[in-house]
């Protein structure tokens, strides 16, 4: 335990060095955001905090996750990830959009190279058997899941990335609650890999809870979600078990839940489901008169409440 809990320090200390250097590189290459009705912040404010932790993850990762094709497919996923989303901030700084379909296909394309290097789910438990025997995917189909369950992350998360602190909070408890499920599963590789981001978003929170001096932009946010997709595809879906399943979505049940019912509402009202809007709980909670720090807080606490039930069921489980 000592050696996760190093790691993660570790990992943090490392945001702290990078994320001042960001924000100068930020201002150097006029990636910032600029405040508008959807965006509540009170000034324009850098975006490369996803960069410090992109470069805090990858030295954290060579130096403690052991050398494995899993490794290399996480990584050179990720970086795809930051890029489509460093794309996207670009553009969206020149006043343009990148569009939803490039962003999709980016998005895809970094999971496509982390099943390619056997990071997918492979099979499953049949629960309907009396025996628990395994249903075994063929390999499209084993690919097609991986797929459309890290995308589907990558997306959840950059829902959330809505106000000060909210996304890398989010973030940082579904993290945790990998971490120990991978710990009591044996699962070190994913352990590791969930304590490193454990770490990053601790040490973002530093500049990112509000008022933020920092966002992690879209190249944070898609960052932080292919790898919350890519660990729980490398550790708790492995298992193949029904725990195994139903751990990481627990874990995410906050931004699942709050995407779907966004989901069915723009689509009942004839809006194009993946168009940004003032609808997200977040959003509702401030109208209802909660500030930015009490939203976010009340936000954590649901999460919170989404992992202890993950926790719960794993450990009931194993009785």
């Amino acid at each position: 335990m000592l050696r996760y809990i190093t790691i993660s320090i570790l990992s943090a200390l490392l945001v702290w060095v990078f994320t001042p250097l960001a924000e100068r590189l930020s201002y150097r290459l006029g990636l910032v955001d600029i405040p508008s009705r959807r965006k509540p912040h009170a000034k324009p404010t850098p975006l490369m905090g996803g960069w410090a932790m992109l470069i805090s993850f990858v030295i954290s990762a060579l130096v403690a996750v052991p050398a494995h094709s899993s490794r290399t497919g996480i990584l050179l996923g990720s970086l795809i990830a930051f890029a489509i989303g460093l794309a996207d901030d670009y553009t969206k700084s020149r006043g343009k959009e990148l569009g939803a379909l490039p962003k999709f296909l980016g998005q895809v394309l970094a999971a496509l190279v982390l099943a390619s290097y056997g990071v997918r789910i492979y099979h499953i438990t049949n629960p309907f058997s009396s025996t628990k025997g395994l249903i075994f995917f063929p390999p499209w189909f084993s690919y097609l899941t991986t797929v459309i369950w890290v995308v589907g992350v990558m997306n959840l998360i950059n829902f959330m990335d809505g106000l000060d602190g909210l996304a890398a909070g989010i973030t940082c408890i579904a993290a945790s609650t990998l971490a120990l499920v991978a710990w009591q599963m044996n699962q070190s590789a994913s352990a590791i890999s969930a304590v490193i981001v454990i770490g990053i978003t601790l040490g973002f929170l530093r500049f990112n809870r509000y008022p933020a001096s920092i966002f992690m932009g879209d190249m944070g946010a898609n960052f932080l979600g292919f790898l919350l997709g890519a660990i729980s595809v490398s550790g708790s879906f492995k298992s193949a078990t029904l725990v195994g399943m139903v751990v990481p979505i627990l874990a995410l049940g906050l931004p699942i839940a709050d995407t779907a019912m966004n989901v069915v509402r723009r689509t009942l009202n004839g809006q194009p489901f993946y168009e940004a809007d003032l609808g997200h709980a977040h959003h509702r909670l401030q109208r209802w008169g909660l500030t930015q720090v009490q939203t976010v807080l009340f936000m954590y606490l649901i999460s919170i409440c989404f992992s202890l039930t993950a926790l719960v069921f794993l450990f009931a489980s194993r009785r």
